[in-house]
């Protein structure tokens, strides 16, 4: 578990504290080390982000080789759940805690 130097926490909501753990876990169960935060709260990113809402994670895979990694994808979405997105992007793995508004629920 570590963070990339520059990194901003500031703002991180505290369902995102819960998905790291659960992150790390994942990296750790599948020989994956380490589990390095990338960006945050910081950085450039799409207008509509959820990294300003302090609500994404980025996490690095560049020492991840690709079948470990697949494991991993899996592994977050069965364990985060539908409230979590877990996307594959070329150069890291990008986590958003991002409720989904189900019809008929209040």
């Amino acid at each position: 578990m570590s963070i990339k130097q520059g990194v901003d926490l500031r703002g991180l909501k505290p369902q995102m504290a819960i998905a790291y753990t659960i992150i790390c876990a994942a990296y750790q169960r599948h020989g994956a080390q380490p589990c390095v935060i990338t960006s945050a709260s910081d950085g450039t990113h799409g207008p509509n982000s959820l990294h300003y809402q302090g609500l994404a994670l980025d996490l690095r895979t560049k020492s991840v080789i690709p079948a470990m990694l697949s494991l991993i994808v899996r592994d977050l979405k069965r364990d985060l759940g539908d409230q979590f997105d877990v996307v594959e992007e070329p150069d890291h793995l990008h986590v958003e805690y991002d409720v989904k508004d189900t019809p008929g629920e209040v």
